[in-house]
């Protein structure tokens, strides 16, 4: 079978909001249009968009303030930005599964199709979820955030809603073991809570949430590690970040100066990414030179 080839996130820091914006909804007007989802499309497409516009006002008040200089704004690296590139790779993803007939896309159904961009769009919600600006320090809820996630998610599933044509419950767990993945790292006690909810799962639903949490597993952490402006852009805003939440976090992990980020880096993607997603990359698409893998493996000389 033919290697699938992935569209990643094309967009740098700072590109124009609009842009962005209507990448988004193409992408979106694709993955509707899949002729996975029998019931209506528009429906389909309507309920993505408002669900996508309701988690970027989430993000609205924390990226103004950080425009503004406040110093508690400090989500340099999983504001906005960050939540557009998810649900970009999130509709992309997906939609690469469906192509291939093997033994992922038998598994997939209308709601865990659904699931992989819902869970994106909604991922990262809990650094801004129920806020009012009078946090002491948005970065700090780093800990909680994936929870308060979930939350978001389940909230926005009984006040938005969902395409008539799917089944709500089954979307909601989805979702759940979904944004789990996301937790970093992704360790034996996440590992653990995630082997309860599938078992919590009806036994025709386990096999698709384990895809579903990979899926999301992937958009996040081999999305974001796949930006074209990841080294060192991104990187440098995901150490000051990672210092606002608790001093020197950031510089240790990261790494001080360039020779040190950047053998850093290297370790990263040998002993982090290429032991999960890069495996489930390998799985996904049939392949071990799809998109994402070669923006990971450029030097940083070609990946400026």
């Amino acid at each position: 079978m033919k290697p699938v080839e992935v569209e990643h996130y094309p967009f740098r820091l700072n590109e124009i909001a609009s842009v962005i914006d209507q990448a988004i909804i193409d992408q979106m007007r694709k993955f509707a249009g899949n002729p996975i989802f029998s019931g209506d499309r528009n429906e389909t497409l309507w309920y993505l968009l408002s669900h996508y516009r309701n988690a970027s006002e989430m993000f609205s008040l924390e990226n103004e303030m950080r425009e503004n200089g406040f110093k508690n704004a400090n989500l340099y690296y999983h504001g906005n930005d960050h939540f557009c590139q998810t649900t970009f790779d999130g509709l992309t993803i997906p939609q690469a599964l469906l192509s291939r007939e093997d033994r992922f896309s038998s598994h997939m159904t209308p709601e865990g199709i659904f699931s992989i961009p819902f869970s994106c769009i909604y991922h990262d919600t809990g650094f801004v979820y129920q806020t009012d600006g009078s946090e002491e320090n948005f970065a700090a809820r780093n800990p909680i955030h994936v929870e308060r996630s979930k939350d978001a998610a389940v909230d926005a599933i009984k006040k938005i809603g969902l395409p008539a044509s799917l089944n709500a419950e089954k979307v909601a767990n989805l979702t759940v073991i979904g944004i789990h993945r996301t937790y970093f790292p992704y360790d034996e006690k996440r590992q653990e809570e995630e082997k309860k909810l599938i078992e919590e799962l009806l036994p025709e639903w386990r096999k698709e949430g384990h895809i579903v949490g990979r899926a999301v597993q992937f958009a996040d952490l081999g999305g974001q590690t796949a930006r074209v402006d990841q080294n060192p852009e991104g990187l440098l805003r995901l150490r000051a970040e990672m210092n606002a939440c608790i001093p020197d976090m950031g510089t240790i992990a990261i790494g001080k100066d360039d020779y040190e980020i950047e053998e850093k880096r290297k370790q990263f993607l040998e002993f982090v990414i290429g032991k999960t997603v890069g495996r489930t990359g390998n799985a996904f698409f049939g392949t071990r030179e799809h998109s994402y893998a070669r923006e990971w493996n450029k030097t940083p000389t070609s990946s400026r």
